[in-house]
């Protein structure tokens, strides 16, 4: 599965953003390792000619009941902020991840910034 490498901010300082990743129907795994809630802006965009949905599979934990759709139209790009709790990977193969899935394998990109 790919990764993405997530941008981290420092405060009063610019930093010029990770390159962003394609979001295959596989999944995308992104690093939510000792990150607190609401300190990792996602930024989805859509590069297709119509509307598509990214799907954040559920966590491995307690909280870990549903998956999230973010619906993106074409040429627009979404921000959204997740409770790790409900999408962090706690065992396994993805353990500290977040998995983003596509709708196909070209449309999706996704980049991650760690907030200061």
């Amino acid at each position: 599965m790919d990764s993405v490498t997530n941008t981290v901010l420092v405060r009063n300082e610019a930093k010029e953003l990770e390159a962003a990743v394609v979001v295959k129907t596989t999944g995308v795994a992104i690093d939510y390792e000792n990150k607190s809630c609401g300190k990792i802006l996602l930024i989805i965009s859509n590069t297709g000619s119509a509307a598509k949905k990214a799907t954040i599979v559920k966590g491995d934990s307690l909280q870990g009941v549903e998956d999230l759709e973010v619906s993106v139209t074409n040429g627009k790009s979404v921000g959204i902020v997740i409770e790790s709790g409900k999408f962090e990977n706690v065992s396994e193969e993805n353990k500290g991840k977040v998995v983003i899935k596509g709708e196909d394998d070209t449309s999706l990109t996704v980049q991650a910034v760690e907030l200061p």
